[in-house]
This record gives structure tokens, sequence and C-alpha cells, in this order.
């Protein structure tokens, strides 16, 4: 029923829902007014560039029941003066609470859009994890996002102080029922900082993400992200970094294997604001069935980018002749001053020069087709910085591979 639960999505009631889990005032107010611009914001359409091939036309946020139980599990050991936990726990500690006020909602405005205001009148718990000045995390974080059914609005807190470094694993799960995720995430790299986020997306055939990740990168901060999109119904991923100081880098990578109706969508944006800034954007997706995928990315140049390094890839491997895919990579240079500045793109089925070569050394259709794509993403999964997880992703992607509808 269309706005069955209105009025958990009210003003009102994220006010009243932040009090009771005794919530600095701050906080309550900005919930106040992402639930008032929730309120008055409508839907995004195919008009918007970015949402040409995902229409949301029929689909109404507040006929999900919030989950209002839903917590991520974050585990990792945080040096001395930093933090890895939920921003609720967070919020306990006077210092690591001024950090998360400071830049909590700074990087990704509440304002923006209809997803994003749910988010941010309606997240649980969050996750935080504080990379203090000049110090590095001993090994990854671990942020874990379960659920059931209902709605559920993950947010994510990503600090590193100047010359720190954290590496940030997202692993996201859910059952078979219907499942609305609307996910935002804020990086802020400072200068010098090294910064590593993957996701690992497996969820449920009934679960609809759409996900705003967005970084912030000073004066020779190095950020990458990785994404590997197996799971879901529809899975809608925008990843923006805005390169705000001298020589920050930014370096994005996404793998997607879609199989029956599955439909993914990524929207990739670099703003190369600061001089000698780089970029690299490289998203790789396989089709079988009638799965659907669409890339919209823009690298853009600043007149105050000069000798900016950008380079915008997106390569798509049709399985199927029902599979399609839609790519449509975009360059605003604003200087004459670059290093250098490129995009390609490519849709197409599977080479049957190679898929001939392999059965002919004896393999079946299904065998030479899974040992095709795992050539196709081992760039991507090999690039990994935790083993353990490459390896686990790319046996996820041989298992769904066994029975996808070539």
């Amino acid at each position: 029923m269309a706005g069955a639960h209105a009025a958990q999505y009210a003003p009102e009631q994220a006010v009243s829902a932040s009090r009771d889990r005794g919530e600095p005032s701050w906080l309550a107010d900005a919930r106040a007014e992402a639930a008032r611009a929730f309120d008055v914001t409508p839907m995004p359409t195919p008009a918007l560039r970015p949402w040409k091939y995902t229409n949301v036309a029929g689909l109404v946020i507040d006929s999900f029941a919030p989950d209002a139980r839903f917590a991520p599990v974050v585990e990792g050991d945080a040096p001395e003066g930093g933090f890895a936990g939920t921003i609720a726990h967070a919020l306990l500690d006077a210092a690591q609470a001024a950090v998360v006020q400071q830049h909590l909602g700074a990087v990704v405005k509440a304002t923006e859009g209809k997803f994003v205001a749910a988010n941010a009148a309606l997240w649980t718990a969050g996750a935080f994890i504080h990379a203090p000045r000049g110090k590095a995390f001993a090994g990854p974080v671990s942020v874990t996002l379960e659920a059931g059914e209902g709605a559920i609005f993950p947010r994510v807190l990503i600090v590193a102080e100047p010359g720190s470094e954290v590496s940030v694993i997202i692993h996201a799960a859910s059952g078979d029922a219907a499942l609305l995720a609307s996910t935002v995430v804020e990086v802020v790299a400072q200068a010098d900082a090294r910064v590593r986020l993957a996701f690992d997306i497996r969820w449920g055939d009934q679960t609809q993400e759409f996900a705003l990740v967005r970084t912030r990168a000073d004066r020779g901060s190095d950020v990458k992200i990785d994404t590997l999109a197996i799971g879901g119904h529809l899975v809608k991923q925008t990843f923006e970094s805005l390169l705000e100081g001298e020589g920050a880098t930014s370096t994005i990578r996404g793998v997607a294997l879609g199989d029956r109706d599955q439909h993914f969508d990524f929207v990739t944006y670099q703003d190369h604001i600061a001089p000698r800034t780089v970029s690299s954007v490289g998203i790789k997706v396989a089709l079988a069935g009638y799965s659907r995928a669409a890339y919209y990315g823009v690298t853009r140049v600043e007149e105050t980018a000069k000798g900016a390094d950008a380079v915008q890839e997106n390569r798509n491997m049709l399985l199927s002749r029902h599979a399609k895919a839609d790519s449509d990579p975009v360059l605003e240079i604003l200087t004459n001053d670059v290093t250098r500045c490129g995009h390609g793109a490519t849709v197409g089925p599977v080479d049957k020069d190679a898929l001939f070569y392999l059965q002919s050394r004896g393999l079946d259709n299904r065998a030479a087709m899974k040992l095709l794509v795992a050539g196709f993403f081992a760039s991507v999964l090999h690039d990994i910085d935790d083993p353990v997880l490459e390896a686990d992703l790319a046996a996820e992607v041989e298992r769904k591979l066994s029975v996808a509808d070539y």
C-alpha cells in the first residue's frame, strides 16, 4: 500500500526516535531537516541523466516499514585515538563525538535527493571508522550489513586524518523477503591519508539498494574503492570523488555478475579540482539471463586542475542474447593543461574464437564460459587487498556461473 508507513518518515517521528535513542540535539535537528526534505523532494525520474536506465517511478519509499532494530556489525581494532564501531557508541565518547559532529552530513547533504534524505532522517546505529593522525589500522575493519525485510538505511562515516591508513570492507546480505536499502557512505581523506574501501554485495533476490558513496580527498591522499556486486534484484551505486587537494588520487574498480532479471546501475563522478590530481575508473560487468547493466560516468577537470591525469573505462560482456548493457562515459575538460584524460566503453558478446579455442581443448560450453568470465574479472579481483575475500568472491562467481542462464 502506497505510503502505508508514511508516519514513520515524518519529521516529528524522526525527532522522537532520535530523542528515544538519547542522541544529541544537533543530530535530532539534522534528522528533522532531513525528514522535511524527504517530504517535499520528488522521486528521481529518467529525465535526470543518472537515472535514465533505472526508472523508480513506481517505487514508494515510505511504503516500506523502517527497521528500527537494524544495526551494522563493526569489527576491527583501532589504534590509540582512533575508533571502529557504531556512530551510536562514538557519540558516547566526547572526543569521537566531536569528530562525528564535524563530518557527519558535511560530505553528503541531506537535501540532495529523496533517497539521501530518507537515509539522513532514519539511519540507525551507523558505522564510524576514525583513523587518527599519522597512525594505521593493523588490519581491515569489517562492517556487516544484514537485514530481513522492510527498509534499512545504512550510514557509514570514514574519517582518515593526515598521514593515516585504514582499510574497510562492507559486507551486505539479506534474505528472500522484499527489502529496500538506502545507503550513504561519506569518506574524508585528509592530507596524505590512505583509505581502502571494498563492497561485498550479496543482497537477496528481492532486495533493492540505492547507494551513494562520496569522498573528499585532500592533498596527497590516496583513496581506492572496490565494489563487487553479485546479489540483489536492483543495485544502483553512485561513487563520487572530489579531488580537492593537490596530488590527490582516486581509484574505483567494480565488478558485477548478473543473471535472471537482475539490474545493475553504476554512476561515477570524478571531479578534479586541484592540480596534479589522478583518477582511474574501471567497471566490468558480465550478464547472463535477462539481466541488465547501465553505466554513466563523468570525469570533470576544472580550470584549477592543471596536470590532471584521468582514465575511465567500462567493459560489458554479454553471456546471453537476452542480456543488455548501456554505457555512457563522459569527459568534461575545462583546461588545456592535462597530463592525460581518456575514456572507453565496450558492450559485446563473448569472444567466439576464444570460446571455440577452449572447447577445442576439451571444455564444455559452461566450463569455457566460466573460465572466460574469471579471466575477465581477474584484474579487479586480484587487486583486492584482502586475499581471503578475493578467494571467497572468486568462488562465489564460479558458483553463480555454474547455474547461470547462458
